[in-house]
């Protein structure tokens, strides 16, 4: 029993025993798993981001994207208007269009045998004298035949000519001592291979050469002395430019021209010689004109008759050409009732085939800023007289009286700015605004006397589109016609180079944007 009890009472000792140690370990554990949250540092915590608005680049990119609205916007409902830009130009007060015959120095050459033509100088070229034009065969076959022998044997002779020459084996000998190479041996074999082929055709030469005797060269000369006496080279008699028009007209010289018989003449058929296949004996083959000074004659009406009075030269505008040029007066003629003239122009222009011309006479030239007559439009404005233009500081105006409750005495005096104006003699004309100044308003002159507006006058201008809107601008007509309008340049509160005038006044109006 007392053992039993001694083995209890050590078991339960020891059960004491280990139960403080756990308690501790299990402390010291708890103590190790907080330990390192106590002593490490805390993170900051994340903070929200504050709404601040609208950044800068959201505002810019709002910018752009209202800016591009409004310019589609704009585009789509704007005006679709034709304008042109304001350039300087000239109009011509005209005469009517009279018609005139050209006359030239022009010789005819003429073929001296019967035979089949070949030309060799294209229509409208320079030549110099003693040049071959064209040339004339009188047996096209039997010379067609000769041609082939003679060419037989002049490539004989030229073969035999080449090929006995010994400069071809002195210049493969310089060129293979220039570009020898000693690693390259085996190239001396196809150098040797070249030699002996140039000696072979020298030798081949030398036998055709030896074949040639003095019946081959007579024979040669034969058929050359029978190809000269069956071809006839026609050749220029002076420089000139060569023509293959023939119209009968040639024969007209300007020193003794009979200017009735010129317009009376009735001309034959026109004849272009390089169409012909054959040609007789005396036949046209071409002519050499000078082309470097013509005549323009035709005859003249009242008009002209009294302009060129007294004148060494005039202008005339050449309708086919459409340019001007200025011309000498060479003779007025007077044949039965009528009245010619004779004009020398010394510039050269591209018309050898024509003999008849069309031209006005210029007997004015206006200059200035050139505009169709369509741009032309019209606006009222109101006449006031020079005695009633007021000023203030810099501006110019008028003073015009309004009327009201609030003003004492029921009147007051208002400045009023004037801009686009219009002077004449002792007057100014501005159009009428309906935010300015009207028709029956009161202004003030410089006498602080009242003028009433009564008058009115309509101004030509035109619309113009510099800013994007449309403006009127004040025109002074210097010439018209029927299409264009010439106008002053200098006007004031008029348009100027460059400004972008509407083409069509009818279908704008005014202070209309467009684009």
């Amino acid at each position: 029993m007392d053992q039993r009890k001694r083995r209890k009472t050590i078991q339960n000792n020891r059960t004491n025993n280990r139960q403080p140690n756990r308690t501790s370990n299990r402390q010291s554990t708890r103590t190790n798993k907080r330990q390192p949250t106590r002593t490490s540092k805390r993170q900051p915590k994340r903070k929200t981001p504050k709404n601040k608005g609208l950044g800068i680049g959201t505002f810019v990119y709002f910018i752009i994207f209202f800016y591009l609205a409004y310019n589609i916007i704009s585009f789509l409902v704007s005006n679709d208007v034709n304008y042109i830009s304001a350039e300087k130009g000239s109009i011509y007060s005209i005469s009517k269009i009279f018609d005139g015959i050209i006359l030239r120095d022009e010789t005819v050459i003429k073929s001296s045998s019967k035979g089949i033509p070949s030309f060799y100088v294209p229509e409208g070229d320079k030549i110099d004298t003693d040049s071959i034009v064209c040339m004339v065969d009188s047996n096209g076959d039997f010379t067609s035949a000769i041609k082939e022998n003679l060419n037989y044997i002049n490539d004989k002779i030229a073969y035999a000519n080449n090929c006995n020459s010994h400069d071809s084996i002195k210049t493969d000998l310089y060129t293979y001592t220039m570009n020898y190479n000693e690693n390259s041996f085996n190239s001396i074999y196809d150098f040797k291979n070249s030699l002996n082929e140039t000696l072979s055709t020298i030798n081949q030469s030398q036998y055709v050469n030896n074949q040639m005797d003095l019946d081959t060269l007579r024979n040669k000369q034969l058929l050359e002395s029978q190809i000269n006496n069956n071809i006839s080279l026609v050749k220029s008699i002076k420089s000139g430019v060569i023509s293959y028009k023939i119209d009968g007209y040639e024969d007209f010289k300007i020193d003794t021209i009979d200017l009735k018989a010129l317009f009376d003449y009735k001309a034959p058929e026109e004849i272009y010689t390089y169409k012909q296949e054959n040609v007789e004996e005396g036949s046209p083959l071409f002519k050499i004109v000078n082309n470097d000074k013509w005549y323009i004659a035709c005859e003249m009406d009242d008009n002209l008759t009294e302009f060129i009075q007294d004148k060494d030269s005039i202008a005339i505008n050449i309708i086919d050409k459409d340019i001007d040029v200025v011309t000498k007066i060479y003779d007025i003629m007077e044949k039965g009732n009528k009245e010619y003239v004779i004009l020398e122009i010394d510039r050269y222009f591209n018309l050898l085939s024509q003999r008849n011309i069309s031209f006005q006479v210029v007997y004015k030239q206006y200059e200035g800023i050139k505009i169709p007559t369509t741009a032309i439009t019209e606006k009222e404005f109101l006449k006031i007289p020079k005695s009633c233009i007021a000023k203030k500081g810099n501006n110019q105006g008028i003073l015009k009286k309004v009327y009201g409750e609030d003003y004492v005495g029921g009147e007051t005096v208002e400045f009023i700015k004037i801009g686009l104006n219009y002077t004449e003699g002792d007057n100014y004309y501005i159009p009428v605004s309906e935010e300015g100044v009207q028709l029956n308003d009161i202004i003030v002159n410089s006498s602080n006397e009242d003028y009433r507006i009564t008058e009115t006058k309509d101004l030509k201008g035109v619309y113009v589109i510099n800013k994007g809107y449309t403006s009127f601008k004040l025109i002074d007509e210097l010439y018209a016609e029927d299409r264009y309008i010439i106008v002053d340049s200098t006007t004031p509160y008029g348009i100027r180079i460059y400004d972008r005038v509407i083409a069509d006044s009818t279908t704008i109006k005014e202070d209309v944007i467009v684009f």
